[in-house]
């Protein structure tokens, strides 16, 4: 006689329950880290900017809150991002954002995810070409 083979019922609703839980999880944090790289993506731009060299603190935070508008962040502020001389060489300026983000996620419990990132801006080298 041949036994049985297969998942029982309740395997299968724990299963799908695990997997739920695990989608749900993801479409609480996914939106916090897209946002994160969509700021990354504005101190790069910025750094790369030849302009942003000579660009007051005022001028660089007013183009990071147009930033922010234009992309519907509304977690950040201007606040968040710092502008200032670099250690090491001070013709080297860094832009730089620090944050945390808490999303709820069951119940009274919450995700924090803290995020920090910076970039330096200097003048651009000369290219030679040859």
């Amino acid at each position: 006689m041949r036994s049985q083979r297969g998942a029982t019922f309740i395997t299968w609703v724990a299963v799908a329950g695990i997997g739920i839980f695990m989608f749900l999880t993801g479409v609480k944090i996914l939106p916090m880290y897209l946002e994160f790289y969509t700021v990354q993506s504005l101190i790069n731009e910025i750094a790369r900017n030849p302009e942003s060299v000579n660009m007051s603190k005022q001028e660089i935070l007013s183009k990071v809150d147009d930033f922010l508008n234009v992309n519907g962040i509304n977690t950040l502020q201007k606040t968040d991002f710092s502008y200032e001389a670099a250690k090491a060489n001070s013709s080297t300026k860094v832009l730089g954002v620090k944050y945390e983000v808490k999303k709820p996620w069951v119940a009274n419990l919450q995700f924090l995810a803290t995020f920090q990132y910076s970039a330096e801006i200097r003048k651009a080298s000369a290219i030679w070409l040859s």
